[in-house]
């Protein structure tokens, strides 16, 4: 099939953004609901959740503009990802303060909060959004390189916090006795206000505990406060946006943190349940397995890429939560295995085949004008081409004048039946450049 003129697969970059904002949009909202009674500082919870939402959107969208306008044609543009990481970048802040923490620090709570995620907004948007680009690909996800960048001076406040010295994952986990580490989690995570006027039932019951781990966290990323909530959108997400959202990953990660717990409860012993439901479901873990691992721009192209990523993100994760009492590890984790994809795109590229595949196409609709912007690196091209061919990195290679890569690439197989160009929600003419890249092969022999 030769795509017609445009006509297109429905996706679109935009409409994928937007569909990725609904989410997010989603649990913002359940996340204020859910912590609107809590005061912390003499603020809402909720209402500081909210807020932070509104300042990251707003810090991003204002820098994206005028970033663009500094950049020129080297900046677009592009306010739905703008919005989509000022919203990831505030419910990926920690907010709220561990029964145990002595005194209150500032960048865990309004209004100082509200100054360092627009700091971090800054930062990702300028170095590891635009400058970052500039390198042809985005090595590291913005927003967790930005966090990390910003609160690196309270490393041993916020990222390996003092409120946590009491746990020790180095040792059996029981519900036995007020200091066991179920009972650290309840009363962590549990409602602060029931926390202090001792309402909660120390050591709790499993069901108690794994009620406040699924349904209402009160301290951590306000993006994971309800796992559940998490879980159930990410999987609506995953659903309407199948084809271009790396779901892989996200499998790979929950499926190897869940391993990984087995593994250590069978080594330190304990209960396997608590191990394992503190692994999974703390806020930054869920959170960032459906909506920060999957970011297309620094993640691998190939299934078989994804799959090793979301397993190296997993162990890593456990690793560093275990022996670093760092709770929160999954970020700098995914950080490492971002540093990676360059090598993985490499891993499970599909066979070519000089024999056409039969493949159903998304449903095609009918587009008045066409945008193109820069690929997101969704891999949708490769899943559709009916020679295994993969024809973006094909076009990276036309565009780096590799011969040797291009060859190395089957591009001669290539018969121009535009399917790549039809799914890419970029909008690249994938065809074109690989048939550009397969005349330049007949050129050089």
């Amino acid at each position: 099939m030769v795509s017609k003129l445009k006509e297109y697969s429905g996706m679109t970059r935009s409409k994928l953004m937007g569909y990725t904002l609904i989410a997010l949009v989603i649990l913002s909202v359940i996340s204020s609901i859910i912590w609107w009674p809590v005061n912390q500082s003499g603020w809402s919870l909720g209402l500081t959740v909210a807020l932070t939402c509104i300042i990251s959107v707003g810090v991003a969208v204002a820098l994206d503009y005028l970033l663009s306008l500094i950049m020129k044609s080297k900046g677009p543009v592009n306010t739905m990802s703008a919005t989509v990481f000022g919203m990831i970048v505030a419910l990926s802040y920690s907010f709220g303060i561990p029964r145990a923490a002595r005194s209150e620090l500032s960048p865990l709570t309004a209004p100082e909060a509200f100054v360092y995620v627009a700091v971090i907004v800054a930062v990702g948007m300028i170095i590891f959004k635009k400058l970052q680009s500039l390198l042809g690909r985005k090595y590291v996800n913005p927003a967790a390189a930005a966090k990390l960048l910003v609160l690196l001076p309270f490393v041993h406040d916020i990222l390996l916090p003092r409120a946590h010295a009491r746990t020790v994952l180095t040792a059996p986990l029981t519900y036995e006795g007020t200091n066991s580490f179920a009972s650290f989690l309840q009363s962590c995570y549990g409602n602060p206000v029931l926390v202090r006027q001792g309402a909660y039932t120390l050591p709790p019951s499993p069901a108690d505990l794994f009620s406040t781990l699924l349904l209402t966290k009160y301290h951590g990323w306000p993006g994971g406060a309800s796992s559940f909530a998490v879980i159930i959108v990410g999987i609506g997400l995953f659903l309407v946006a199948r084809r271009y959202i790396k779901w892989r990953i996200t499998l790979s990660y929950l499926a190897t943190v869940t391993v990984m717990s087995l593994i250590l409860t069978a080594v330190y012993g304990g209960e396997a349940f608590l191990r394992l439901g503190f692994h999974l479901f703390i806020g930054s873990s869920i959170f960032l397995a459906f909506f920060m691992a999957t970011d297309p721009a620094t993640t691998p192209l190939t299934g078989l890429g994804q799959g090793i990523f979301g397993l190296g993100l997993g162990i890593i994760t456990v690793l560093i939560q275990t022996y670093m009492n760092f709770l929160g590890g999954s970020f700098i984790a995914l950080l490492i295995m971002n540093l990676t994809s360059p090598l993985l795109d490499k891993v499970g590229l599909p066979e070519p085949t000089e024999a056409k595949r039969e493949l159903k196409l998304p449903k095609a609709q009918r587009f008045e004008t066409i945008k193109v912007a820069q690929c997101i690196r969704c891999g949708a091209c490769i899943a559709f081409c009916c020679h295994n061919l993969s024809p973006i990195q094909i076009k990276e290679a036309f565009d780096n004048e590799n011969m040797e890569m291009i060859r190395k690439l089957r591009a001669d197989l290539c018969d121009g039946c535009g399917h790549c160009s039809y799914v890419c929600p970029a909008r690249i003419d994938l065809r074109s450049f690989v048939l550009k890249a397969k005349a330049s092969l007949r050129a050089a022999k």
